[in-house]
């Protein structure tokens, strides 16, 4: 088989290969409908080349199925044909609306004997492949046409008015490709509408616009009414009354499958400085005119190229900078004068060193530099348009450190987190700070790990769970050329205290004469800062306070005690973040008086016929006897007589007339043998 004979072979596959293939494959029908004077229009289109020719050949029927009425679902739906065999227009009703463009595209796409796109190759394999897209040529700018032209799509046999409707109905309409589905399997394409679902076309969304020399840019948000609007039309006037529009063909999306937020159309413009007026205008699947954007205004302006360059500097003995620069020879016209900014570095923004500079000079001197410049010139013209040169860098010699830093302040977590902040440096050259921690006040710092900081701020950790309770900190600053400031003051920040302090220990416990006396070691700890000295009797089982100090007494003599009971003692001592010691191993003592109990009160006596009558009183329930002792004539004391306390707290002594003077005293006697001192004598006289 010769060259030619393939090229004819395989031409006449390529045409066939629709033919077979169909069958196998499917196609769908897109659809929408929108309601236009109180009608509702249907707008449809297949999805590929195949089903459009198809459809071209066998036609298309709509039917409408009235679902709804007065907003309840109808319980027997009326199905209704309203067309059938809709197919493209026979090429003579075409001819009347021949002046509309895309009219013509699409007769031709329909009804053209050719539709080559690049009939100039004339190579054989080149007609053979482009014979093998004529389809999807004259199916991609058929339904572009119909896109773009209401009366288009209708001479195509791709849209339908339905005049027939009733407002208070909704209804589904169906569009059905009357293609045999032996042939080719073709989905149906549905619509849901009433009239009700009319609403009012938005106007364009977020209209801008750019103005150059004699060039205008307009743009909008094409995406949010992406559904709603299928080309644009741009509307420019002179006077703000009067518009026209400023291409003869709309505007239409070309990024169709791809989300392009904004659309954009260019305007040439008669003339500078001259106010012009544009507004944009969305026309929809149906033809219909939607209200216009915000009128959007704006001069051309002739072009300001004028770019300063910085070729030189020199750094003067008084630590000035001389600067020069350069400029294009042509446009200087429009320019109104220079300024100098020089870049902040601590926020990256540029700062105007000096305003104005006059447009006929190219040279400027900086007094107040500092040590490292990134400086711009830049060019104004007559209309405050800006035009900035390259950044130019220029670094001082500095040997000048910053000062060191104030206000270092902090504070230590629980976690062992210590966070530090100070007063930021003003020098402007400031690069970054460095901290240093040490155990002591004055000496042993370190610097911290890591990289400068370049905030006044900081923060280290460190372990709490050992003996040193303070920790001290400073900090210094650098600039760019890593000169080092003084160190700042020193910061000494209190752990927070984990470790409680050393419990206090007894040196000594005894009976005093007024008490029992406690004597004890303080606490070595150097954070305690209070003792708490607790007792308990032998029949107690708690614990009871009876000393707090500034942790200095080491010595207690606790006259609370009573005669023959045993007092167990401890100590603790507390830091002065709190915490406690592990209590002292108690100390115990019994109380031992040498004077236990007081002497007998309130003798008394009478005096009868043959008789003296002695009583008295006394408040110890545990006396158990009474010792009387009895001295006559002067004689010394003796035991006269012992009763039982129990059962009397008095005595009957008999007498005789002329009896000389008898002194009496009286004892208690305690089950220990213990005895209370003599009472006060008493003198009785008959």
């Amino acid at each position: 088989m010769n060259k030619a004979h393939f090229y004819i072979a395989l031409f006449i596959m390529i045409l066939c290969a629709p033919g077979a293939l169909w069958a196998q494959s499917a196609g769908t029908i897109q659809a929408k409908g929108g309601v236009v004077n109180g009608e509702i229009f249907l707008r449809w289109a297949p999805d590929n080349s195949a089903v459009w020719q198809l459809a071209n050949q066998y036609g298309y029927t709509v039917e409408r199925i009235t679902l709804m009425e007065n907003g309840k679902l109808v319980r027997n739906p009326s199905r209704q044909v309203l067309a059938t065999g809709l197919k493209p227009a026979l090429l003579v009703d075409w001819e009347p609306f021949s002046e509309d463009d895309y009219v013509a595209v699409a007769a031709q796409a329909i009804h053209g004997e050719s539709f080559e796109t690049d009939a100039g190759n004339t190579s054989e394999i080149a007609r053979v492949i482009n014979a093998s897209r004529e389809l999807e040529n004259r199916f991609s700018f058929a339904l572009y046409a119909a896109d773009l032209s209401p009366k288009a799509a209708e001479l195509s046999g791709l849209s339908f008015r339905d005049e027939q409707v009733l407002y208070d109905q909704k209804y589904v309409y169906k569009i059905y490709a009357d293609v045999p589905s032996a042939l080719f399997r073709i989905d149906t394409a549905s619509v849901f509408i009433g009239l009700a679902d009319a609403k009012p076309l938005p106007p364009p969304f977020d209209p801008q616009i750019e103005l150059n020399d004699r060039v205008a840019m307009i743009s909008w948000n094409g995406e949010v009414h992406r559904n709603v609007y299928n080309t644009y039309i741009i509307e420019r006037s002179e006077d703000g009354v009067r518009f026209e529009s400023i291409s003869r063909a709309p505007i239409v999306n070309t990024f169709p499958e791809e989300s392009v937020e904004r659309l954009f159309k260019g305007d040439s413009l008669p003339a500078n400085e001259v106010t012009y007026y544009y507004r944009i205008i969305g026309i929809d699947a149906f033809g219909q005119r939607g209200p216009a954007s915000d009128t959007l205004t704006g001069k051309g302006l002739p072009a300001f190229h004028i770019a300063p360059n910085i070729t030189h500097h020199e750094i003067r003995p008084d630590g000035s900078v001389y600067l020069l620069w350069t400029v294009p020879k042509t446009g200087l016209d429009l320019l109104k004068k220079f300024s100098l900014s020089r870049r902040n570095e601590e926020d990256r923004t540029l700062e105007r060193v000096i305003e104005s500079i006059p447009a006929g000079s190219r040279e400027v001197i900086d007094r107040q530099p500092h040590s490292s410049n990134y400086y711009v010139v830049t060019a104004h013209d007559t209309y405050g348009r800006e035009i900035t040169s390259f950044p130019y860098f220029v670094q001082l010699e500095d040997s000048i450190p910053p000062g060191p830093p104030v206000g270092l302040e902090g504070e230590i977590l629980p976690s062992g987190l210590v966070s530090l902040r100070w007063t930021p440096n003003v020098e402007p050259d400031v690069l970054g700070y460095k901290l240093y921690k040490s155990n002591h006040n004055n000496d042993g710092f370190i610097e911290l790990p890591g990289a400068m900081g370049r905030r006044a701020e900081g923060s280290d950790s460190i372990a709490l769970n050992n003996l040193t309770e303070r920790i001290y900190y400073k900090v210094r600053a650098f600039d760019r050329r890593n000169n080092p400031s003084d160190f700042s003051e020193v910061l000494e920040l209190k752990k927070p205290d984990l470790i409680p302090p050393v419990a206090p220990v007894f040196r000594a416990i005894e009976n005093d004469s007024l008490g029992i006396l406690l004597q004890w070691e303080l606490s070595p700890s150097e954070d305690a800062v209070m003792n708490l000295l607790y007792r308990r009797s032998i029949d107690e089982t708690d614990w009871t306070l009876i000393l707090t100090d500034e942790g200095k007494t080491d010595h207690y003599l606790d006259q609370e005690v009573k005669h023959r009971v045993l007092y167990a003692y401890t100590l603790v001592a507390v830091d002065d973040d709190g915490l406690e010691s592990r209590p002292t191993s108690p100390v115990t003592m019994k109380r031992i008086s040498p004077n236990p109990y007081p002497p007998i009160q309130d003798l008394s006596y009478i005096i009868l016929e043959d008789e003296v009558k002695i009583s008295w009183t006394y408040g110890q329930r545990e006396v158990v006897k009474y010792a009387v002792y009895k001295a006559t004539n002067g004689q010394p004391l003796q035991l006269y007589k012992e009763l039982d306390a129990k059962a009397t707290n008095e005595l009957v002594d008999p007498v005789k007339s002329k009896t000389p003077a008898s002194e009496y005293v009286v004892q208690g006697i305690f089950a220990t043998g213990e005895r209370t001192p003599f009472s006060k004598k008493i003198k009785v006289g008959i």
